[in-house]
């Protein structure tokens, strides 16, 4: 499958501005720094874009260091990402993944107590991977957005407070369309673009084969009505 492949590579653009935000970090847990970053080199432009949280660290061969990675779908991809693939299959687009913050660690939960530290060390340091992330998925222009976590979907904005004061971060509105039957950015240089809240596509919790399929559709569904509209 070979469809827009138009790249940006974020090893270019931004490898700089992530290892700065590495050197000036002032968090309690220095170990969660020693681990390194793990970013998604080249995203597509005018795809379908799937956003998670943050890459986890195994405790079996967790490879500390820096890494900007791929997963090209002509590669072995890990069972994480073979539902993505799977959908871009069935609606014959290409695909990319980002997850939102570039820290290693397993449980969410960690990213409550990094957010919790009395000195505002851990806030700065989540919210400067969310800004860097906001620019790169306006770069992507992305053709439809599918968040598949929770908390990220808290980040980017779509929980926010009636006085502001919390779930602002990433500062997206968005609002439900009828016609789609999905959610469309309102607020933003993305303003339309159709984006999909669901629950995890993989690990205990994900969806189940019945929702997973029609989640494909609905996918697909909305692809068809862009292009008829644009046509």
């Amino acid at each position: 499958m070979n469809y827009n492949m138009e790249k940006i590579s974020i090893k270019e653009l931004y490898k700089n501005e992530i290892e700065k935000i590495w050197n000036d970090a002032k968090i309690d847990n220095t170990d969660l720094i020693d681990r390194g970053y793990v970013v998604h080199d080249e995203i597509i432009k005018n795809a379908i874009l799937f956003i998670g949280i943050n890459p986890s660290y195994p405790k079996e061969n967790p490879a500390p260091g820096n890494h900007f990675v791929n997963h090209d779908e002509n590669e072995k991809l890990y069972a994480y990402f073979k539902k993505f693939q799977k959908i871009a299959t069935e609606t014959k687009q290409s695909w990319s993944h980002l997850d939102l913050l570039y820290f290693r660690e397993t449980k969410q939960k960690y990213i409550w107590d990094l957010l919790k530290e009395n000195n505002g060390g851990g806030c700065d340091f989540v919210y400067k991977q969310l800004m860097l992330s906001k620019e790169m998925i306006f770069k992507a222009k992305p053709k439809i957005i599918v968040v598949s976590n929770t908390l990220a979907r808290h980040f980017m904005g779509f929980e926010k407070s009636e006085d502001r004061k919390n779930g602002v971060w990433m500062d997206f509105d968005c609002s439900f369309d009828n016609d789609l039957g999905t959610h469309r950015l309102t607020n933003t240089e993305l303003k339309g673009t159709p984006i999909f809240f669901t629950s995890m596509l993989t690990g205990q919790r994900a969806l189940d084969k019945g929702s997973f399929k029609r989640l494909a559709w609905h996918i697909n569904f909305v692809l068809e009505k862009l292009k008829n509209s644009n046509s």
